[in-house]
């Protein structure tokens, strides 16, 4: 989550009196809201910061009112709209009374009522409000400019280049996801055995993160010639000697994210495989050294894809990818996009590096580590072993 500090920089930076967040991501970011009614039944939820407050104003449905309490959410005031029936008992708390209080004192019938009801609640004074544009339809966002009078701006561009820059809480967080994810992996491989179905070891990679306080995010597990499949799906596939093992698997941790690749071999690796893994690691270690504040994104792209193509020119056809690697926080792609023409990466970003090789009727070979880019250049999460372990 953002802090107040920043983000009354970045109103004062680029000329805002107020900033609103729309999906469910921001308003996660910026004001710790994970609304349940917004994510699972798409309805909305605002997070909305001006610069003289200290605690953000958050719009959300009557329902999710006791979601404030429960989390301890600091605000400045809060809208619902809807109606949802809570009774009361005999002996209720003081937090039951709060839930019903938030529930009830400014409840509207939309959630746009309660929007621009809490918008007209502010002062003004350069007259423009940045409103994140994702969470509304044409007409509702229509409405608001009718309803409104100041100038309304995108948010959504000043959203995502805030995240791309993550604060200390949400380094320590990442750190933690990542950890549990690298364990899960670890001890989960320690269970395969011959005959071992994909659907098995995916089950138990995803029952070590859960035990660590992790929810799984993706799970792509493949044997042999199924993982050369991106998204491997885990099936009924059994694991035979011989065969590549590749992780690309995910989670969420206190709602940050993990992302990293593994590739193992059930006994001896075919040679050409071996050295085709120790290439791919290599490069992803080569775009890792030259990742540092200030550096492009062509940069990188360029060093990893050239870096297959010059060691393993006998074992790959001309190597090339789309992308080389992608930012994490809240979303498990935040930007930028390890791509050409992506712009410059830049000291408190986190990101994901990878260079995987599919070759269908073979294997999948995947590698991804996790970095932090500081002042002192890149500080790497996770750590993929450099040779293909043998289990």
């Amino acid at each position: 989550m953002i802090s107040s500090t920043r983000i009354r920089e970045a109103l004062l930076e680029n000329g805002l009196d107020i900033l609103v967040a729309s999906s469910p991501q921001n308003v996660f970011y910026l004001s710790g809201l994970e609304s349940l009614t917004q994510r699972l039944l798409g309805q909305k939820a605002f997070a909305i910061w001006q610069t003289d407050l200290s605690n953000p104003i958050i719009v959300l449905p009557a329902v999710d009112a006791s979601i404030i309490v429960d989390a301890n959410i600091p605000y400045n005031s809060i809208y619902t709209y809807g109606n949802f029936f809570l009774y009361e008992g005999t002996d209720i708390s003081p937090s039951d009374r709060t839930v019903q209080t938030i529930k009830n004192e400014n409840n509207f019938e939309s959630p746009i009522s309660a929007l621009l009801s809490a918008i007209n609640s502010l002062p003004l004074t350069s007259s423009i409000i940045a409103i994140e544009t994702s969470g509304f339809s044409f007409t509702e966002f229509d409405e608001i400019r009718k309803s409104i009078a100041p100038k309304i701006e995108a948010a959504d561009d000043l959203l995502s280049d805030l995240r791309q820059i993550k604060n200390k809480d949400e380094v320590k967080r990442l750190k933690q996801a990542v950890e549990i994810n690298q364990n899960a992996i670890e001890n989960a491989i320690k269970t395969v055995e011959l005959g071992m179905a994909e659907q098995d070891l995916a089950r138990s990679y995803e029952s070590e993160l859960i035990s660590q306080g992790a929810y799984p995010l993706f799970t792509a597990i493949g044997f042999g010639s199924h993982g050369a499949y991106p998204h491997a799906v885990p099936g009924t596939r059994t694991l035979q000697y011989g065969d590549l093992i590749r992780f690309d698997v995910g989670c969420t941790y206190s709602n940050y994210s993990s992302d990293i690749a593994r590739t193992f071999s059930f006994g001896e690796p075919d040679p050409i495989l071996q050295r085709k893994y120790e290439v791919l690691n290599g490069s992803m270690d080569h775009g890792i050294d030259l990742l540092c504040d200030g550096v492009s994104t062509d940069i990188i792209f360029n060093g990893v894809i050239d870096y297959v193509n010059e060691h393993g020119p006998d074992l790959f056809p001309t190597f090339d990818r789309n992308h080389v690697g992608h930012g994490i926080g809240i979303d498990v792609y935040d930007h930028p996009t390890i791509s050409p023409g992506m712009g410059t990466l830049k000291s408190g970003m986190v990101l994901c590096i990878e260079p995987p090789y599919y070759e269908l009727g073979t294997a999948g070979i995947q590698v991804e580590d996790e970095v932090h880019i500081t002042s002192n250049g890149a500080k790497r999460f996770s750590h993929c072993h450099p040779d293909l372990l043998v289990i």
